[in-house]
């Protein structure tokens, strides 16, 4: 009976490892796919402020001329 109980013991261990390796996994892809979206994020907000310096000085030197 002891032997069942262990190998009980050992196989629930076993679950509660693949269970943490697999939550694991899956925080890392989170992680990933946030940095991602987070840089696509800041690329469009840099692209977004280049065109509107581009159009501010293209308005300034058409009210210089």
């Amino acid at each position: 009976m002891k032997k069942i109980a262990a190998i009980i013991q050992q196989i629930e261990l076993a679950q509660n490892l693949l269970t943490l390796q697999c939550d694991k996994q899956c925080l890392q892809l989170s992680q990933q796919h946030l940095l991602s979206i987070l840089a696509v994020y800041q690329k469009v907000s840099l692209a977004e402020n280049s065109v509107q310096v581009k159009n501010t000085r293209s308005h300034m030197s058409s009210t210089n001329d």
